[in-house]
C-alpha cells in the first residue's frame, strides 16, 4: 500500500503543486474516518489534555507534514531511482529514532536482520542503484527533501507508539491528520492559491491516484502499522519497510509483464528471513523465556508461607 503512493504522487505532480497533491489525500483521509471517532464507551474528545495536543501537534508538524510534502515535492525535482534508494534510510532513521524516544534496543539478532534485508534489497535494487544520481547539483535540491520526508517519516513511524498509549488508531490518524490539514491548506493558500481552482478541472486519473493515496497509503496501511506497533517494537516493525522494493519489482513483473529473474528472487527471499526473524522468530524466543524463566525465590517462599 504504501509502494503506491510514490507513482501516485507523481500522476498528481503533473497537474497540481507539492503542497496541494500532499494536502488532498490527507484531507480525504481524514473525512472518511472522522465520522468513526467516538464509537465505544470513552469519548474521543475527553482524551485531548494539554500534553496530548502538544504531542499531536509534533506528530502533523515534524512527522506528517514533511513526510508527505516532501515527497511529493521532492519527487518533482529528482529520479525515481534516487527517491528508491534514499527511502531505504527510513528503517535505519526509525531504529535510531526508537532508541532515543522509546529506549528500544538493538539487539544482535535484529542487527542480524537489518544486514540480511539491506542485502537482499541491494540485490533487488540493482537497476535504481546503478541509475541512482544521489549527489549531483541537478538533483541534489529533490534529494534533500525526499530525506526531509524519510526523517518526517521516521518521527512519525516513532513518536505514534507513545500516542497510542493514549488514543487508538483510528483517534491518532485521524488527529494527527487534521493538524497537517490544517497547515497544509494555510501553505497552499500562502504559496499555491492557483492549486486551488485546479482541483475542480483534474483528469479522473489524477482524482483515481488521490483517491488510491488516501485510502490505502495513508489511511488503512496506517492504520494496520499502529496496530502491529502497539504489540511488537518500533524498531521490529521498521524492517518491513525493505519490502517495498521487493513488491514494487513483483508488481511491475505482474502488471507490466517484466521478467522476474533470479537476483530479484534472491534478494527478495533474504528480505522475507530477515523480517521474520525480526517479528515472529524473536517474538517467540521471547515468549518462551518467560515460559522458562525460574521462579523467583522470594515468591516460592511467600507461597510456602501462606500454605
Amino acid at each position: 500500500m504504501w509502494a503506491f503512493q510514490f507513482s501516485g504522487a507523481k500522476v498528481v505532480t503533473e497537474s497540481l503543486g507539492p503542497i496541494a497533491t500532499a494536502f488532498v489525500p490527507l484531507a480525504l483521509s481524514t473525512l472518511l474516518f472522522a465520522p468513526f471517532l467516538g464509537i465505544g464507551k470513552n469519548r474521543t474528545w475527553q482524551k485531548l489534555s494539554p500534553l496530548l495536543l502538544l504531542g499531536l501537534l509534533i506528530i502533523g508538524t515534524l512527522g506528517v507534514v514533511p513526510a508527505q510534502w516532501g515527497l511529493t515535492w521532492g519527487v518533482q525535482h529528482s529520479l525515481a531511482s534516487n527517491a528508491s534508494v534514499i527511502t531505504l534510510t527510513i528503517p535505519v532513521l526509525t531504529a535510531m529514532m526508537a532508541a532515543v524516544l522509546l529506549h528500544e534496543k538493538m539487539t544482535s539478532l535484529r542487527w542480524l536482520s537489518f544486514a540480511l534485508a539491506i542485502a537482499g534489497v541491494l540485490i533487488v535494487s540493482q537497476a535504481d542503484l546503478r541509475s541512482a544520481d544521489i549527489f549531483h547539483g541537478t538533483y541534489l535540491f529533490g534529494n534533500s527533501l525526499i530525506l526531509a520526508s524519510c526523517l518526517g517519516s521516521a518521527l512519525n513511524n516513532t513518536y505514534s507508539k507513545k500516542l497510542l498509549e493514549v488514543l487508538s488508531p483510528i483517534e491518532l490518524l485521524v488527529f494527527s491528520f487534521l493538524v497537517s490539514d490544517i497547515e497544509l491548506f494555510a501553505l497552499m493558500m500562502l504559496f499555491e492559491r492557483s492549486s486551488w481552482g485546479r482541483m475542480f478541472s483534474l483528469p479522473i486519473g489524477a482524482w483515481m491516484s488521490l483517491l488510491g493515496i488516501a485510502v490505502f497509503s495513508l489511511s488503512i496501511s496506517m492504520m494496520l502499522y499502529f496496530w502491529v506497533i502497539q504489540r511488537i517494537d518500533v524498531t521490529q516493525a521498521s524492517l518491513s519497510i525493505y519490502l517495498l522494493p521487493v513488491f514494487g519489482v513483483l508488481f511491475s513483473a505482474a502488471i507490466l509483464h517484466e521478467k522476474i529473474t533470479f537476483p530479484l528472487l534472491a534478494g527478495g527471499a533474504l528480505v522475507f528471513v530477515a523480517t521474520f526473524l525480526v517479528t515472529a522468530y524473536e517474538e517467540r524466543q521471547k515468549a518462551r523465556a518467560i515460559t522458562t524463566k525460574p521462579p523467583d525465590p522470594l515468591c516460592a517462599q511467600a507461597a510456602t508461607k501462606v500454605k
